[in-house]
This record gives C-alpha cells, sequence and structure tokens, in this order.
C-alpha cells in the first residue's frame, strides 16, 4: 500500500531538516577543534604566543580542611623561576574579593619553572627586590617590618605561602596546576577574666604582654633565616565592662622546636609576672583527635589561639597569675586552689 502524498513530502522535508541540523553541529565541532588548536598551538603556528599557565590556590591546611582561599587575601603575588633557578618575573593581582574558584593566568614561555607564592604581602612586609636573570629562590627574602628597638604592634592581615616546583609548561596547550598555600601568620588573644566586679583590681595599662620570637625573615623555600629577636606587642588593648581586660598581638610562624616566650610584665614595679615557653602551652590545646597530626602540622594549621586567665578580685601578682585557672581556646589547661 502506498503512503498518501503528503506524507511523503513531509517525511523529505523532516529528512532535509534533520541532515542540516547534523551538518551545522558538525561545523560548529570542527570550528571549536580549529579555535583550540589555533589558539594554542604554538608549533603549528608560530605567530600565536602560547597558552597561559593557570595556577588554581587551595588554602585548605587549615583546621576546618577547607580551602578558605577567598576569605583570607586581597593581594597576590607570584614569584617564578625557571629550571635554572634564575627569577623571571612577578605576576600581581589585588581584589576587593577573591573567588573561590580564582585562577590566575601566567603568561611563560615553553620551560621548567618553580612558582612561589604569596597571598597577603602587604605594607607590613619590606618589599621583593629581585633582578630577572641573576637572583635565584634563596634571593627571595619576606622580613618583617620592625622598629629600630625590634618591637612589632602593628596588626598583620593574613599572610599565606606556597611553592610549586616541576612545573612543565610545552606552549601546545594550556593547563593549571595547585598551589597549596598555608597560613604565616597567628593572632593570641589574652584575656584577664574578673569574675568578682566588686573586687576587680585588673587595669590593662599596668601591664605589659609580649611574645619575644627571631621568627621575622624567611627565604622563598620559606626556611626561616637567622633574625634579631623581636618583640610582639599588643595591636589592641582594653579593659573589659565590669572588670578585666584583654588584648590582641601577632607572630610569625610558630615552629615546635623554636624559642619563643609569652611574658607578662607588671609596668609599675617591671616585675616578670608569668614567663613561659608559648609552644609547650599552645600545644596543650591540641586534641586527641588531633594526634595523627604532628604537632608543627597542628602549630601550622591553627592560626588562632585565645588565653583566658580566671581571677576573683584577686590581685595579679607573680604568684597569682602563675597559679590560676588558664583556659586556651575553651580548654583548661591547669587549675590550683589559691588562697584568697
Amino acid at each position: 500500500m502506498s503512503l498518501p502524498q503528503g506524507t511523503k513530502k513531509k517525511t523529505k522535508a523532516k529528512d532535509s531538516t534533520a541532515m542540516n541540523r547534523f551538518t551545522l553541529k558538525l561545523i560548529l565541532g570542527v570550528s571549536c577543534m580549529l579555535m583550540m588548536v589555533t589558539s594554542c598551538d604554538k608549533l603549528i603556528y608560530e605567530d600565536l604566543l602560547p597558552c597561559d599557565l593557570g595556577m588554581w590556590f587551595n588554602y585548605s591546611y587549615n583546621m576546618s580542611f577547607v580551602n578558605l582561599f577567598e576569605t583570607q587575601t586581597k593581594q597576590l603575588d607570584v614569584f617564578v623561576f625557571d629550571e635554572k633557578g634564575k627569577f623571571v618575573a612577578v605576576f600581581k593581582e589585588a581584589k576587593e574579593e577573591f573567588t573561590h574558584d580564582y585562577t590566575m593566568s601566567l603568561p611563560l614561555d615553553p620551560g621548567q619553572y618553580t612558582c612561589v607564592a604569596y597571598a597577603g604581602l602587604d605594607n607590613n612586609f619590606a618589599p621583593v627586590n629581585l633582578t630577572p636573570g641573576i637572583s635565584v629562590i634563596e634571593d627571595l627574602r619576606i622580613r618583617v617590618n620592625r622598629t629600630a628597638q625590634q618591637t612589632i604592634e602593628t596588626e598583620f592581615q593574613p599572610l599565606l605561602y606556597g611553592i610549586c616546583k616541576d612545573i612543565e609548561v610545552t606552549g601546545a596547550y594550556g593547563h593549571t596546576v595547585e598551589m597549596p598555600m598555608m597560613k604565616m601568620t597567628r593572632k593570641i588573644r589574652i584575656v584577664f577574666q574578673e569574675q568578682n566586679e566588686n573586687r576587680s583590681q585588673i587595669d590593662v595599662n599596668h601591664f605589659k604582654f609580649e611574645i619575644t620570637a627571631a621568627n621575622g625573615t624567611y627565604d622563598g623555600h620559606n626556611t626561616m633565616l637567622n633574625d634579631d629577636t623581636l618583640y610582639y606587642q599588643p595591636y589592641y588593648a582594653e579593659n573589659l565592662p565590669g572588670g578585666g581586660a584583654a588584648v590582641e598581638l601577632n607572630t610569625l610562624r610558630l615552629l615546635e622546636d623554636g624559642n619563643y616566650r609569652l611574658k607578662i610584665t607588671n609596668r609599675v614595679s617591671n616585675e616578670t609576672l608569668f614567663d613561659v615557653d608559648l609552644i609547650n602551652l599552645l600545644l596543650a590545646t591540641k586534641f586527641y583527635e588531633n594526634n595523627a597530626m604532628s604537632n608543627q602540622e597542628y602549630l601550622d594549621r591553627q592560626d588562632k589561639y585565645t588565653l583566658v586567665f580566671i581571677f576573683n578580685g584577686q590581685p595579679v601578682t607573680k604568684e597569682v597569675l602563675m597559679s590560676i585557672a588558664i583556659w586556651i581556646n575553651g580548654w583548661l589547661i591547669r587549675e590550683q586552689q589559691v588562697d584568697n
């Protein structure tokens, strides 16, 4: 049985439309392939620039174990060194807000590179001056600014560091590498908490709070270099409503085997009231569930600490301060009975 003539004509029209769609898809597909080749393949088209290297920044080396890069910086510097270790160039980016998936584009010729990245390298640090073709990664110096007396009282913005070695750039196609980042700055808040408001004898102006550490200079490998002893003093201080006081201090990276001291001094008598090894004190806050990580990993991941000293109307003397309860990040470190 033959089909009605009208039906046959519709079938041909339908076949023609399908063929046209297939042809269009084929043309678009070939066009995309040509765009990919002509935009990246310098081996075929010598007059074209190679594809840029993409660099994505991952700051998940923290206690949350998630990438917090976009919350930590407004300024980014990437120093590039070639396969001979010579400085090539520095690429900079500044934004009010970086996104979670931000990728920096690095226009590099084919070759092998090492990249060193800093996020937050602001005016709290000395300018970095490198000479292309001459300077090497060991010449890269990150040095925190300090006064002539080696004191630091300014608040640090977060400073992140990362290094990525043996990056191959072929020029034949673009690709993205991950730059793992770690935080170099630490903040410590010290609270003198007065429980008896009517008997409070605490005034923040009566005390000198200080962290001593020789940790102010690093090279491009993030190796801490010889430096003078620095005196980190509060960038913020207040007397608390109802009695008590609080201060906040910075410091840079803390090493497990480093010499770091927390000192509290009476400004009137100049008597040292509290002088302890800061590392031992902070490591007391390490949770049992974090025992799988080394002490150094814990110190590198944990970037903020709150130390709370509990008073009950006692005068702040050396004997009282060395024996009262101390809470660090919400955990009781030691507590002894003290006569009021």
